[in-house]
């Protein structure tokens, strides 16, 4: 296998290894070149200890297909070593995902989560960007305290599912007065307002309702994997919309993601939920694909039994946490300066 130090440059030192965790001794800044290995093994560690190299490569790996830049790493780094390390993903829609180690290590201190966190959250909230978003471990409490005190509130636990998509898949037949539309530009403002009114008195993820405008929704379930026009329906009656549902391929796997489906409260309880599944295997198997995911707030009962009732089987979860950063916009501080 080839060696990391092919693609990277290894660390020179460990650093002082004597504990310093004063804010005056504490840098908050973008990784150095030399510092990207030790940062990238920390980012990428798990309760077993640091990431090794088939870990490191495989995630180069993964960067490189999706169009990740891990020199946009963070660090926060205390007399030469490096105590934590944030990755920011900027998504279209204005939000980022911040890739965070899973659990506090021997040199990791909150102080260091929570002073790393609110610097990269203030260094983007200068970039236009709304959403910051985390996916953490449930089991490691100490890691979101950590970021609870950095400004971040729990949104849910998200239950991640999947299940093996048949080669083949009978048409789906609608009930009288329903229509199925695909997506296209010009009627995009159908299928927003189809989302939107499915958020009223949804279960799923209603921490975030009124958080962003419906175009910045939009862009960023398109930009969730291959956006393909014709994988996105929503369902109307009588014209009105009453339920959509978003399909994506997952880019580089076989599978199809299901990125959002929504009903609004006149489609609840009719079994439409059942018929979009239905639909969403459909055209996963049309399309070639053997497997079909999706991520559910746990909270959303209804949902989950839906997903069960189709054969969707659970495969992890992970904490997601948001910080509204647009009013850190408010707040003047010093621009971090670009590392070398």
């Amino acid at each position: 296998m080839a060696r990391l130090s092919n693609f990277l440059r290894r660390h020179d030192g460990p650093g002082d290894d004597s504990p310093d965790n004063s804010r005056s001794a504490r840098e908050c800044r973008l990784v150095q070149r030399h510092e990207i290995d030790q940062a990238l093994r920390l980012l990428l560690s798990g309760p077993g200890g640091l990431a090794r190299d088939e870990q490191v490569l495989d995630f180069l790996s993964y960067a490189m297909h999706r169009n990740v830049d891990v020199n946009a790493t963070w660090i926060a780094s205390t007399r030469g070593r490096i105590e934590w390390s944030l990755l920011p993903v900027v998504s279209p829609g204005k939000t980022m995902l911040m890739l965070s180690p899973t659990k506090l290590h021997k040199h990791s201190t909150a102080d260091a989560v929570v002073e790393l966190a609110r610097a990269v959250a203030a260094d983007y909230a200068r970039r236009d960007i709304d959403l910051a978003q985390l996916l953490l471990d449930p089991d490691q409490p100490a890691v979101r305290d950590s970021y609870a005190a950095a400004g971040f509130t729990e949104l849910a636990e998200l239950v991640y599912l999947h299940r093996a998509v048949r080669t083949t898949s009978d048409e789906i037949a609608l009930p009288e007065s329903f229509a199925l539309r695909s997506y296209s530009s010009d009627v995009e403002h159908l299928f927003a307002d189809a989302i939107r009114t499915s958020y009223e008195s949804s279960l799923d993820c209603p921490g975030l309702n009124g958080m962003r405008d419906m175009r910045d929704v939009i862009e960023g379930h398109r930009a969730t994997g291959e956006f393909e026009p014709g994988l996105w329906h929503i369902v109307q009656e009588n014209d009105q919309p009453r339920a959509v549902l978003l399909l994506n391929r997952s880019i580089h796997s076989e599978a199809m993601e299901l990125v959002y489906i929504g009903l609004s409260p006149a489609a609840r309880g009719r079994g439409l939920g059942d018929l979009l599944m239905r639909l969403a295997m459909h055209l996963s198997a049309r399309d070639g694909k053997s497997e079909l995911t999706l991520a559910v707030d746990s909270r959303n009962v209804p949902a989950m039994k839906l997903y069960f009732r189709h054969g969707m089987k659970r495969v992890g979860s992970r904490m997601a946490m948001i910080q509204d950063l647009r009013p850190l916009r408010q707040t003047e501080t010093p621009m971090v300066p670009v590392a070398d």
